[in-house]
């Protein structure tokens, strides 16, 4: 293993999971946030390439600049997310954006806790399922 390069070496959500059990949340919702965007991203470039009939190298780079709320939209857009799921990927990442842009928020004479953690447990259980639906959907894709 080269030390020189950081990578995440186990499965995202398993390394999630863990980050999250070792009181890393934020470091845990970032890497599920990343890796169900590159599950969106991932379904985008096959059924691009797959009914579509695309170049795969060329939807490949398209794909991979579309964020996770955008990729989210065009999911549903194309009924390969259900209402739900597009909820629930709204949602998580509705909440990731206040964990991380609001880290340092300090509104003028009032007190910003943060995000309550009970609100953050079930956005990430919430995550973890969602990306399980994602990579199940990449599966049967393939």
């Amino acid at each position: 293993m080269n030390k020189e390069f950081i990578r995440i070496r186990n499965w995202p959500t398993d390394h999630a999971e863990k980050a999250y059990k070792d009181g890393n949340y934020i470091e845990a919702l970032q890497v599920l946030h990343g890796w169900i965007e590159s599950r969106f991203q991932e379904l985008l470039h096959l059924y691009g390439v797959i009914d579509c009939k695309q170049d795969s190298e060329k939807i490949w780079d398209i794909v991979n600049q579309i964020n996770f709320i955008n990729s989210a939209k065009v999911l549903y857009i194309l009924n390969i997310l259900s209402e739900n799921e597009y909820q629930q990927s709204v949602k998580f990442n509705s909440t990731r954006n206040q964990l991380i842009h609001k880290i340092f928020h300090e509104p003028y004479e009032k007190i910003y806790e943060g995000i309550p953690k009970k609100e953050y447990d079930n956005v990430f259980k919430q995550g973890l399922k969602l990306a399980d639906i994602i990579q199940l959907k990449v599966e049967k894709k393939v």
